[in-house]
């Protein structure tokens, strides 16, 4: 068997993780509340909130999960690694939202709700890491974005591609811009390159 072979037999096996500091899950509840704003937070199992607000349930809506408030937030919060909370919040409210918070970074695909991760993680870091694991270069890999927390990504990989309803941000970091998803950007893409 070769070693490609060997490697995509770990495909669906973890074999990195980050996971936020629980000085900083602790500091971004404690914010959030601050400025009366609910969360979610994102363990390894499951989704847990301690409220809900319109932003915040309409985030998880479009991506196509159902927020419930959790009995055991508190619970959660304190024994559980945490890779990923959510929050409804606008731009002007970063800074008091990461007020004492060392480890982690906001990224954002929607100006109503952000997603707040460990600083070491990000999809530029899985990219990389991803890269790494099947001993591929930058230059072999190239990534598709339509949000400004693809940035990073577009920048991880040789070819980075901005959907055409991608924000000006992003069409500024990327190597080429394809049509929408709603216009099958990828596949013709794709197909006009000879990928596929």
């Amino acid at each position: 068997m070769s070693s490609w072979d060997e490697q995509w037999k770990s495909v669906g096996a973890e074999w990195y993780s980050s996971c936020g500091p629980s000085v900083d899950k602790k500091a971004i509840i404690k914010n959030a509340a601050g400025i009366g704003r609910p969360l979610a937070l994102a363990t390894k199992d499951r989704l847990v909130a301690n409220g809900k607000d319109a932003d915040l349930d309409a985030y998880d809506r479009i991506g196509g999960q159902e927020l419930m408030v959790a009995d055991d937030f508190d619970a959660v919060a304190d024994n559980e690694e945490v890779y990923q909370i959510l929050l409804g919040c606008r731009k002007a409210d970063y800074a008091d939202v990461m007020k004492d918070v060392k480890e982690a970074q906001i990224t954002a695909w929607w100006d109503r709700a952000v997603d707040i991760i460990p600083a070491s993680g990000g999809k530029g870091t899985a990219i990389t890491q991803i890269l790494a694991h099947y001993h591929l270069s930058k230059e072999e890999a190239m990534a598709f974005g339509d949000g400004n927390n693809d940035i990073e990504m577009l920048k991880a990989v040789g070819m980075g591609v901005a959907m055409q309803n991608a924000s000006m941000e992003l069409k500024a970091e990327a190597d080429a811009i394809c049509d929408d998803v709603a216009h099958d950007g990828i596949y013709l893409y794709c197909k006009e390159h000879g990928l596929i």
